[in-house]
């Protein structure tokens, strides 16, 4: 392999014939942790989230920083996607038919676990009736955190929960939201399509509304990234497509992705992985999407294409499966776990872990890690530490563990 194109400061030393040993494995808090339903990395810690709990551990060390506990009989039903200036924003409600009418939103101080504040919204009209998290409801941005409800966006300080303005989005089956930066992108959806809406998160100015640009029949849109503004839209019927549509700061197409060799996307939010947050990625002007694969049973199919203009890079197939996915300083991260049989025995768990140029797709790293039966939810990447968030945790499973690339 040429593991020479890798940046030494990260791939370092070249070869490693044994597995990587975990630096260290968090500790259960007692019983088993349920399944994870999402994570945040930021401030030195690794936050791993369950339908009744948020847990943050320590980078270096894994030890326990804080946990926090949903209240009363809650359960975790949404999260923003990233940290911002430290606050974390989640949404909870009760787990019955009209739990979320009483929904609470509630900012957290990511460094503390401690509640900043906590507000009661109705956003029963857009929940779908599905288990876990539900993408899209909550968003952060600088000094606002925003929420998509029924009827519209309501914008709070991020630090006080003050009401500081409201943008109605009318009659709609659907709506999600994102943000970076200054920027609020709000998508909606009719029986015929779906719009999407740009807005100035200081002063809720509709900066642009245009319709999603997609030439057939809508499923679903998700908000894959706000900068580049990314939309993943799952067509309906036989006639519809999986896109990721890449729109400029006024709202036009740049382009426009849906196959590669004649070979669709796999839609956004596909029950096959674990993390709907890594299921499209950016490493500079090169978007990593993952395409079908025959039979349907498994992920093992990356391609490659260029942002700008749209055009098919590469295809990479490990011949098996991609349990997660993640960047690292311009590089793709893929981690393949898998059984080890020797003549129909087992003989022990294994995960190979890939480093992809995003440029051409060619390998040019590889490790082995050492593994237990659970698969992982997700990965993050800590300076040359893989922080591994296992997807379940019981006996032999820990919550998260860390390797160091070496």
């Amino acid at each position: 392999m040429s593991e020479d194109r890798a940046p030494d400061s990260v791939w370092l030393p070249k070869r490693r014939l044994r597995a990587l040993k975990p630096v260290w494995e968090a500790q259960h808090a007692g019983p088993s942790d349920s399944e994870a339903l999402g994570s945040w990395h930021c401030e030195g810690l690794v936050v791993r989230a369950t339908f009744d709990r948020l847990r943050a551990f320590d980078t270096s060390t894994g030890r326990q920083r804080w946990v926090w506990e949903v209240p009363g009989r809650d359960v975790l039903s949404a999260m923003a996607g990233q940290v911002v200036d430290g606050v974390a924003l989640v949404a909870h409600w009760p787990d019955t038919y009209d739990g979320a009418k009483s929904a609470g939103v509630t900012a957290l101080d990511v460094r503390s676990g401690h509640e900043l504040w906590s507000a009661q919204q109705n956003l029963d009209e857009l929940w779908g009736g599905t288990s876990g998290l539900r993408h899209g409801t909550v968003a952060l941005s600088r000094d606002r955190a925003m929420v998509a409800t029924g009827e519209g966006v309501v914008a709070l300080d991020s630090r006080t929960g003050r009401t500081v303005w409201t943008v109605p989005h009318g009659p709609a089956r659907g709506a999600r939201i994102g943000a970076a930066e200054d920027r609020l992108v709000l998508v909606t959806q009719q029986a015929d399509g779906a719009t999407v809406t740009s807005v100035d998160t200081a002063d809720k100015t509709v900066l642009w509304q245009r319709p999603v640009p997609v030439d057939g029949p809508i499923e679903e849109v998700e908000i894959a990234a706000v900068d580049p503004l990314l939309l993943a839209v799952r067509g309906e019927g036989r006639r519809g497509r999986n896109h990721v549509l890449h729109l400029d700061a006024d709202g036009r197409t740049v382009a426009e992705i849906s196959e590669a060799d004649g070979t669709s996307l796999l839609p956004y939010g596909s029950w096959c992985l674990a993390d709907r947050g890594r299921q499209v990625m950016r490493s500079g002007d090169t978007l990593i999407a993952y395409l079908k694969s025959p039979g349907y049973d498994h992920v093992g199919r990356l391609a490659g294409f260029s942002l700008s203009t749209g055009r098919h890079l590469w295809t990479w197939d490990d011949g098996w499966g991609i349990d997660a996915l993640t960047w690292h300083r311009g590089c793709v991260v893929a981690l393949r776990h898998h059984e080890e049989v020797s003549e129909g025995t087992h003989v022990g768990w294994r995960c190979d872990t890939y480093v992809l140029d995003p440029a051409d797709g060619r390998k040019v790293a590889r490790r082995r890690l050492r593994v237990t039966a659970d698969e992982p939810y997700t990965v993050h990447l800590d300076g040359g530490r893989i922080l591994w968030v296992d997807n379940k945790s019981r006996h032999g499973t820990p919550p998260v563990k860390a390797y160091d690339w070496r």
